[in-house]
């Protein structure tokens, strides 16, 4: 019989007022803030709304609103419960009136931010945080961690298929996400020596400052913040760790991260923490004793220490004397490591989802396949990613060891092609890595902290951003957004600020009222939400099939299943013709009807083996086959 309409499930919505890039738009539902203007939806953003078949709205531009009766959008309606649907309003030439009175805020909200109603943050009931008793660190050698049980719960995300897809696979959340990176000291604007900073709860700039409400819908889903915990007192920069088990004062304690980690899971964002493991700062507990007490202390073998006539020496990371190498051989030092990595992935550390590990490729496999192990013990679907350089990445990514790396071999081409308008680059890099690393799930970049921002890297940044970001959202493996990236953040080493200039403090507001940063922040919302709404580009494992390229133009299809989506870059400043063979590479033969999400849908079908896609200049486009 036929099947009856019903609204669908959820609709993704996008609303845009010509002429007026900082109104918001207003309504009755939660998701437009609930008649609150400060509560509403900024002018190009993306909501979702779920469960609705109409909603009233209007324009609210500062503290004037349109006059005129409410607008009505009557969401569209299909035969499909589970269907979804996405939607862009464009309005024009509102009539503004005098300012609204102001609402009464609102008191289950954070002060100095409106965030949408849906997205609004509850400490969660727990019982009292406790600091845990670690002096006997200091006393002796430390024992395997005995957690004391509390009734705290996990705040983090409850999907029953976020687990792993199989045995010795990263999570399914991990291979599904949308990773963005912050490096906590200097984005908090504290790196450097602890003393020449105050003490405060910096880290709740991040709740407080709307920061994870802009990662939200921005599309972003896992959260990687860079070193917190307690430094050292000459350096500071975070990889000095002088306690594994304390965030540094200049942040806050570890109930501030736990704070801010409940809001990120409330959001539906995983959390994941730099652990620097390969070596402390001068200040550790440990190394304090060797360097008072030479071959008298109980920790000598902790480190590679040396003593002569001129005192003790630790021989440190890369010749670093600020950071001593831990002697990984030591059971001491694995148990004291394995321990504080289970203590941060429980309730009653912080709750986090997961570790990136620096330097992983520093240290040797079997302590990483220890650390895994204790790890997923504690959370077992915590993914482990390493900082990967040099060298075969299989050594150290696999079942039983890490779940992913930092595909550092990959993302010189990502960049680097755009400037020389050299696509045979880009797909020499792409067909590398799937040869050496197409059994693994990586995490792909453009920049980080220790790198030249892209806006810096591109020599045409305004218009080749859009291809990088393309390049790095719509491929295979788990794509690394570095914050401030999607609003066009200038940022090089070299300069007075040396490599603090890639890890600046930034004020979101002021860097969108730049045209690029707008530009910027638009394409890679509009990439991300495209990438999760199609399985073939969501899974960081599906498969990756080149189609075509030359020096200017590249095309690439990812598939999973039946799903297909097929992404086809133009370099150039002129428009280029490519003539794509799905039928032959990806079995989408003639009659085969893709769509093309970010052109309203459009259908186009394959004819004589081929998919003929005409491209704008700089620019790309993006044909999708099933979900």
């Amino acid at each position: 019989g036929r099947r009856s309409v019903v609204s669908c499930t959820a609709v993704h919505l996008k609303f845009e007022l010509e002429g007026h890039p900082e109104a918001r738009v207003v309504g009755g539902h939660p998701a437009l803030g609930g008649w609150n203007a400060a509560g509403g939806v900024k002018n190009g953003d993306i909501i979702t709304i779920a469960d609705a078949s109409q909603i009233e709205y209007k324009w609210v531009d500062g503290e004037t609103w349109e006059v005129r009766e409410n607008r009505l959008l009557t969401l569209p309606a299909l035969a499909d419960p589970e269907s979804s649907v996405a939607l862009a309003v464009r309005d024009r030439a509102p009539v503004w009136s005098a300012p609204e009175p102001a609402a009464p805020a609102r008191q289950d909200e954070f002060a100095g931010w409106s965030p949408a109603p849906t997205q609004q943050f509850r400490e969660p009931e727990r019982a009292a945080y406790q600091e845990p008793e670690r002096a006997a660190y200091r006393q002796e050698p430390p024992r395997e961690h005995q957690m004391a049980h509390t009734n705290a719960p996990s705040s983090a995300p409850r999907d029953p298929n976020a687990g792993r897809y199989q045995e010795g696979r990263p999570p399914r959340w991990f291979t599904d996400s949308i990773v963005y990176a912050i490096q906590t000291l200097g984005f908090c604007g504290c790196e450097g020596p602890p003393e020449q900073f105050s003490q405060g709860e910096r880290l709740n700039m991040l709740v407080e400052d709307g920061w994870l409400d802009h990662m939200a819908r921005l599309g972003a889903t896992v959260l990687y913040l860079g070193p917190l915990m307690r430094t050292s007192r000459d350096l500071g920069h975070g990889y000095d760790t002088a306690d594994y088990f304390e965030v540094d004062p200049r942040l806050g304690s570890v109930a501030t991260l736990r704070r801010v980690v409940d809001a990120a899971h409330a959001l539906g964002i995983r959390v994941i923490l730099d652990g620097v493991f390969n070596h402390t700062g001068r200040d550790h507990f440990a190394a304090r004793d060797v360097l008072a007490n030479g071959r008298g202390s109980r920790y000598w073998d902790w480190y590679y220490a040396s003593e002569d006539g001129n005192g003790v020496h630790l021989k440190g990371w890369e010749g670093h004397v600020g950071l001593p190498e831990l002697n990984h051989n030591n059971p001491e030092v694995r148990a004291h490591l394995k321990e504080c990595g289970r203590f941060w992935l429980s309730p009653e550390g912080a709750d986090i989802d997961g570790w990136r590990l620096d330097v992983a490729h520093e240290v040797a496999p079997d302590f990483w396949r220890e650390f895994a192990a204790a790890c997923n013990d504690a959370k077992p679907d915590c993914a482990l990613l390493g900082e990967l350089m040099h060298g075969d990445y299989n050594t150290h990514v696999g079942p039983g060891l890490l779940d992913s790396g930092t595909n550092y071999q990959l993302s010189k081409a990502l960049w680097s092609s755009l400037n020389d308008h050299n696509y045979w680059e880009l797909q020499h890099s792409f067909q590398r890595d799937e040869d050496m690393y197409g059994n693994l799930t990586m995490l792909n970049f453009l920049g980080n902290h220790d790198q030249c921002r892209v806006h810096s890297r591109l020599t045409n940044a305004r218009e080749h951003y859009k291809l990088a970001a393309a390049s790095l959202l719509l491929a295979r493996g788990v794509p690394c957004v570095y914050y401030g990236d999607e609003v066009a953040e200038q940022g090089a080493p070299g300069g007075p600020d040396g490599d603090l200039a890639m890890r600046r403090p930034l004020n979101l507001a002021q860097a969108l009222q730049r045209p690029e940063a707008v530009e910027a922040v638009k394409s890679t919302a509009e990439l991300m939400w495209l990438r999760r709404g199609h399985s073939a580009l969501r899974d960081g494992d599906s498969q990756q099939i080149p189609l075509a390229h030359s020096n200017g133009q590249l095309s690439f299809a990812r598939k999973r299943g039946d799903a297909i989506a097929v992404v086809a870059m133009n370099n150039e400043s002129q428009p280029a013709r490519m003539n794509l063979p799905v039928a032959q590479k990806c079995g989408a033969g003639d009659g085969a009807t893709f769509v093309e999400p970010l052109a309203g849908n459009q259908e186009h079908r394959v004819s004589g083996g081929e998919l003929v896609v005409e491209l704008p200049p700089n620019g790309f486009r993006v044909f999708t086959l099933g979900q």
